[in-house]
This record gives C-alpha cells, sequence and structure tokens, in this order.
C-alpha cells in the first residue's frame, strides 16, 4: 500500500501482534487491530499504572475536611493539583474555568463526634470527623446533644417506629441515613440519627467502612414549623459500630453526646481543562475533536480514590504518555485534537457543552472513564465498556470493543499454548501492580456518569464509557488507593490512548474501513440477537404464545439490523463529505443490511417448525391486530424548543414522561432507560408501533398499550404532537416493526 493510500493511523492491515510466545509457536493467535504491533508495543511500553496510581495519592490520598480557602474566590485543592499535574505532563491550553452562574451555599463540615457516655464502662469517643470525613452527614448543622438511644430496625420506614418512642432520643439503624432522619426527626421528634448502612451492600464482607451520607438541608420555615436546629444532623456508622451500639442496648440502657461543628460557604465546582492540539488537517466537516472525560467531583463533600479520581488519574496518565510518543516519533502527533475535560460529575460536563456549543458540534467522540482504577481480585469485578445507546449506533463502540478486547485475550494464560509457557501473550503488567488476568465485560449503554451528558446533547455526541464494577468501597470511606492496582491502571491507560488514537488520527480515507470494523462486530451482535429470537419461538408453549414470540422474534431482528446498520452508516462522519469515501461506506452497510432477509427466513423456518410441534397452523406473514394496526399510523414528534441545546432524553429526565415531573402527575407508564429510549427514538417519522417495537428488541417485549400512554401522557402535557397517518392497506409483519 502507497504512502499516499495507507490509512492514516497505520494499520487497517492485519498485524498479529509481537508477542511473549513465539508467533508461530502459537496455537491461538492473538487478535488482530486497527493499529500495528510497533504501535501497539510502544504505546503499551510508555503508559504507566504506577504513574496513574502517583496521581490518585496526590489527588485524594485520604480524605480529609476542605479548608476556607478552597471555597468562594479559590479552587478546591483537587482542581489546583490536576492542573499543575496536567502542565506537567505537557498538555496544552490547562485551565480552571468557572461555569456561568452563581456560586451556592455549600455545606462545610469542621467538627463532628459521637461519644458513649453510658454505660460509663463504656466511656470512650465512637467516631470523629478528623478521623473519617465520610462519618458527617452533609448538611448537618451546629449542635451538642446528650440523648438516650434508640434502636429503629432500618428506621426509613414510618412502620419502624410504631410503638417506638423516640421524641428527644437519638435512634440508630441501617436504612437510608436520609431517610431515617426525615422520618425521626421532622415526624417522631427525635434528636439526631445515626446509620450504619453500607453503600456497597455487603457489610458483612466490609465491616468497618462507612457510608458517605447525606441529610435534607434545614427548611427555611423548619423552626417556624417547630423542627429544631439542634437535631439537625446525622452521623454515618460502619456496620461493626451498629453491631456495637446494638449490644450495648441490648444489656440496658445507652446515652449517647453528639457534637457538631458546621457551616457555609459559597462555592462553584470548577472544570479543568486541557489539550493536545491536532495538525489541523482534518477539515471541520469530519468533526476535529475527540474528548476525554472523568468526574473530579461528585459533589463538594464525597471524595474517593477509585471513585472520583482514577478515571482523571488514568487520564492524566494517557495525555503525558501521548504527548511523549509524538515527541519521540513514536506517533504522530493527532489530526484531531484531543480535549481532556475533568469535571464536576454530569452538570460540569453539561455546563462545558452548554457553554462551548462551538466546541460540541465539532466532537467527533468522547470517551469516559469512571471508576477504572479498582483491584480486580480485591473488588471481584470485571472493567466494563458501556457502549452508546441503542437509539445511537456509532462505529466508535467497535473501536472500543476491539482493544478491551485484544487487552483481555492477550492477558490470560489460554491452555492451547500451556505446551510452550504458562504465560500470557502480550503481558501488560505493571511493576507496582498485580499479574492478574484481565477481566473485562462489554454491555451495552448505562449512563448516571459523564457519557450521558454527551448522547443527550443537541446535536447527540457518540460516547462510550468505562467503569469497573462490583465496587467494594463503593461510596465509602475504603474508597482509598490501596484499593486500587497499578496494573489495571496501566491497561486502561493503554485501552484509551489505543482508541482515542485511532480516532483522532483517522483520515477521511479511513472511514471504510472503521466501517468494516463495525460491520463484522455487528455480524457478532446480529447473532445474539438472533439466538435470542430463536429462543422466544422455542419456548412457545401455545399456538397463541408462538403467534406472539413470531412477532416478537421477527421484530428483534428487523431492529439488530437497523442497529448495525446505522453503526456502520455513521463511520462516514470521518468521511467529510467526500462523495467516493461516503458511498463506499454506504455500500458497505448495504451489504449488511441485505442480510435481514436471509435471518427473516431462518426465523420463520424456526417459527414453522415449532408450530408443527404445537400442532398449530402456521399462517406466514403474521397479520397485525386491530391496536398495531392503529398505533402503526400514529406519528409523535416533540413541539418546537427555543433556546437550549439539551436533547429531551435522558433517563428519567425532569419534566419529560417518565421522568419527575412529567405531565400531569400521572404515574409515567415507561421509566428508566424505557423512556429515554422511548424519547430518543421519536424523530417525527417513526410510528408509535416503531417505537414499541425498537425499545422492545433492546429491553424486551414492552406492551403496547404501556407505549401508546406514554406518548399520550407526553401530548397531553404538551411536549409532543401525534400525528394520524391515513389507514394503508391491509399489510403483515412482526409487532413493533
Amino acid at each position: 500500500m502507497s504512502r499516499r493510500t495507507r490509512p492514516a493511523f497505520l494499520a487497517i492491515a492485519a498485524v498479529v501482534v509481537a508477542a511473549v510466545l513465539h508467533p508461530s509457536a502459537q496455537e491461538q493467535y492473538d487478535r488482530q487491530t486497527l493499529l500495528p504491533a510497533r504501535v501497539l508495543t510502544a504505546i503499551a511500553n510508555e503508559v504507566s499504572g504506577a504513574e496513574a496510581l502517583n496521581h490518585v495519592i496526590d489527588i485524594a490520598g485520604y480524605e480529609r475536611d476542605r479548608k476556607p480557602a478552597e471555597y468562594g474566590s479559590g479552587f478546591p485543592r483537587e482542581a489546583e493539583v490536576v492542573a499543575a499535574l496536567a502542565r506537567e505532563a505537557g498538555l496544552s491550553d490547562v485551565a480552571i474555568l468557572r461555569p456561568s452562574g452563581e456560586a451556592r451555599p455549600q455545606w462545610d463540615g469542621e467538627e463532628g463526634e459521637v461519644w458513649i457516655e453510658e454505660p460509663a464502662a463504656s466511656r470512650r469517643v465512637l467516631t470523629r470527623y478528623r478521623d473519617v470525613a465520610a462519618t458527617l452527614a452533609a448538611n448537618s448543622l451546629s449542635a451538642d446533644v446528650t440523648a438516650d438511644l434508640v434502636f429503629v430496625g432500618r428506621g426509613d420506614r414510618e412502620a419502624d417506629y410504631a410503638g417506638k418512642d423516640v421524641k428527644g432520643k437519638v435512634v440508630v439503624g441501617w436504612g437510608s441515613l436520609g431517610g431515617m432522619h426525615r422520618l425521626a426527626v421532622t415526624r417522631f421528634g427525635a434528636a439526631g440519627a445515626l446509620s450504619y448502612g453500607v453503600a456497597s451492600g455487603k457489610p458483612v464482607d466490609r465491616p468497618d467502612q462507612i457510608a458517605w451520607g447525606s441529610i435534607g438541608a434545614f427548611p427555611a420555615d423548619g423552626e417556624k414549623n417547630g423542627l429544631s436546629r439542634q437535631a439537625w444532623w446525622g452521623f454515618n456508622l460502619s456496620h461493626r459500630m451498629g453491631m456495637q451500639l446494638i449490644d450495648l442496648l441490648d444489656r440496658g440502657p445507652v446515652r449517647l453526646r453528639v457534637k457538631v461543628k458546621a457551616t457555609q460557604y459559597p462555592m462553584q465546582l470548577p472544570i479543568v481543562t486541557a489539550t493536545i492540539p491536532g495538525d489541523g488537517s482534518v477539515p471541520a466537516a469530519a468533526r476535529d475533536e475527540v474528548v476525554f472525560v472523568a468526574h473530579l467531583f461528585e459533589g463538594a463533600t464525597k471524595q474517593g480514590a477509585n471513585d472520583n479520581t482514577s478515571g482523571v488519574a488514568v487520564q492524566l496518565e494517557i495525555g503525558r504518555a501521548w504527548v511523549a510518543l509524538v515527541r519521540a516519533g513514536a506517533l504522530a502527533r493527532p489530526k484531531r485534537t484531543v480535549r481532556f475535560l475533568w469535571v464536576p460529575e454530569i452538570s460540569g460536563t453539561m455546563a462545558y457543552l452548554r457553554e462551548h456549543r462551538e466546541e460540541a458540534v465539532r466532537m467527533l467522540a468522547a470517551i469516559n472513564m469512571d471508576m477504572v482504577g479498582a483491584n480486580q481480585t480485591l473488588h471481584k469485578n470485571s472493567a466494563n465498556l458501556s457502549y452508546t445507546p441503542f437509539s445511537l449506533p456509532s462505529f466508535v463502540n467497535d473501536v472500543g470493543a476491539q482493544f478491551t478486547e485484544w487487552v483481555g485475550d492477550t492477558n490470560r494464560e489460554k491452555v492451547h499454548n500451556r505446551r510452550i509457557a504458562y504465560a500470557f501473550q502480550n503481558p501488560m503488567i505493571d511493576p507496582r501492580g498485580s499479574q492478574d488476568p484481565f477481566r473485562f465485560a462489554v454491555d451495552k449503554f448505562y449512563g448516571a456518569t459523564d457519557n450521558q451528558p454527551f448522547v443527550d446533547h443537541n446535536p447527540r455526541i457518540p460516547a462510550i464509557s468505562f467503569d469497573n464494577w462490583p465496587d467494594i468501597a463503593y461510596h465509602t470511606s475504603e474508597d482509598a488507593p490501596a484499593v486500587l492496582d497499578a496494573t489495571q491502571m496501566k491497561r486502561m491507560a493503554f485501552i484509551g490512548l489505543s482508541i482515542a488514537h485511532v480516532l483522532a488520527s483517522a483520515a477521511p480515507s479511513d472511514a471504510p474501513a472503521l466501517a468494516s470494523l463495525s460491520s463484522a462486530f455487528g455480524q457478532r451482535r446480529i447473532g445474539e440477537y438472533l439466538a435470542n429470537a430463536m429462543m422466544m419461538i422455542a419456548d412457545a408453549s401455545s399456538p397463541e404464545g408462538l403467534q406472539s414470540a413470531g412477532k416478537e422474534a421477527l421484530n428483534i431482528v428487523h431492529w439488530a439490523y437497523w442497529r448495525e446498520t446505522e453503526q456502520v452508516k455513521s463511520a462516514s462522519a470521518v468521511a467529510a463529505g467526500e462523495g467516493r469515501l461516503a458511498g463506499r461506506v454506504a455500500a458497505i452497510a448495504a451489504a449488511m443490511a441485505a442480510g435481514e432477509a436471509v435471518d427473516r427466513k431462518r426465523v420463520e423456518a424456526a417459527y414453522q417448525g415449532r408450530a408443527e410441534a404445537l400442532n398449530a397452523v402456521a399462517t406466514l406473514p403474521l397479520a397485525l391486530t386491530a391496536e398495531e394496526e392503529a398505533a402503526s399510523r400514529l406519528i409523535p414528534a416533540f413541539k418546537p424548543a427555543g433556546g437550549g441545546a439539551a436533547r429531551p432524553g435522558g433517563p428519567g429526565a425532569p419534566g419529560g414522561p417518565g421522568g419527575p415531573g412529567g405531565p400531569g402527575g400521572v404515574t409515567p407508564t415507561l421509566t428508566g432507560y424505557y423512556a429515554s429510549e422511548a424519547r430518543s427514538m421519536t424523530d417525527g417519522t417513526r410510528s408509535i408501533l416503531d417505537i414499541r417495537g425498537a425499545i422492545s428488541a433492546e429491553f424486551g417485549p414492552v406492551p403496547l398499550d404501556r407505549v401508546v400512554a406514554f406518548f399520550r401522557a407526553a401530548e397531553k402535557a404538551g411536549s409532543m404532537t401525534i400525528s394520524e397517518k391515513p389507514a394503508p392497506p391491509a399489510r403483515t409483519r412482526g409487532a413493533g416493526r
């Protein structure tokens, strides 16, 4: 291949990566990637998990009380440290930004102690804010209280207080601290609340961790309504502390003294940003920015090494390594600018996209890293890649999956190769890290982190996301550097840099190769969809059930091909409007779409076979019911909204059907991701039956009447219109297509 036509990211040609095991001796070859061996090796040798772990220690080595200088006109310590590390890494355009708007009052704890006063023989301090910052609940007010202790079970349900006198007493339980405080103090007159509930949900495994928790802010009219500021406090305890208090209560009365000192300061959490500038060779039409995003804050109070800091630390290392590789000549300067955003979770990303719309429209893709540093053996978890939503197909998913799978495939011992060596084929191990294999999962979309604002933006920006789950220290005092693994962080830095290098360096001429990658990965996913469709038919136990299963199976096949075809087409985003290249992408997409007819025949053959087994009449094609026919004529559309850039998406979006403040206070018929995807699939051309089909293919069958009711509620609320097409000639097809 000539230099002129060779792919810009250096590697569409199939290349087997050099491994510890000699390639000719391997009985299972390594997966092939879009990058050649020398580039993969250069990246793997440059990225350092130890450096990323050091960054975590620098940024959030321990949980602490914030100092007054971090509020008001100052910046939180984390932001200052990250900006300094970004400059040291050689990144450009490093800045700490304040989103527009006024600073808001922010709670700040200063002191907090819980003492066991009686029985006298057990007198001691139980927990203290300066020792464990998570123990003092956010929004607690200054207080000095001595009172008896009462055990209330969970304590966040009204029934937990039946037959108990808690007025003027401190309650202890294992429920949500906020829920306990709301009931015990505001409803039943308690003097305060203690909770030993644990966010990880496994208190027996981790009995000494203390959850981060909060109580509601003191109401403006609280004192007028008889609430006491002296009772407006809460403490989070460990499971062991809770058991100790219950043990004391079993022996007799327990009396506690609680002291709290807290205040408020004005605060606006900042955004730290930096770039690796592109070389300017990509036309604006090809979207000339690739974004890394990670949250540096999850509110001003909660801190953590894995959840809050590991994603930022890994991305700092990605930036450092990338700059070093470019300077060394191992990588060419990226064509697109690579932007780093380290933000207050979700709110900071939304603010940046809102206030930098000229940049947002140029963003090709975003890579979010949330919790990415955990020791997999300690946490019993895997590294997880979340795709873009079903409604937003993107080739970026497959670029991400390819490198994630490559690390997993080459960092495990394969039985086929054991006669050669008991070793990983391409070990990616940090000297300060574990020797663990790499466990991973590639999953459908999950939001609740900083990928969500990108996919909800208008126009939508494809965003993939990395996390690790489960997390034994999730939102607790044990989320510290000790639960992280430098090897895991090295691997995540490698994956992130490899993905971003492909995206940032792709030229228009690379669009067909990216489309081909998605076509290959899409065919694999279609096989999974088809297996589900076949099992629906195989599980049918009656003629009526078979007819329903047949419709759902055909619906799955249709929408699977829609998604995968659109995913292939999405590669044209890098074609920059060049007709010949866009035509190549379209041809690859058309070849993908052509498979639908074949797979429909396979489903129909399975349907006929099952009908014979059930002694049923296999009538094909399957006719629509009257309800389905009616829904196929109803076309929902959003009413035009002036101004804002936000889409009416996101699970349970406020003010939308399925979200808080929904139409007329009516309980929504679709919630969460069902509601989000129903809104996202609404484009003014699809019918309610089509939309029902899409979300059923994604999540499982959804009753049609619930989808109709969802859109009727939105119409009634004034956020949507529903037009009705004339009745077409009689037709037959899978339900929801």
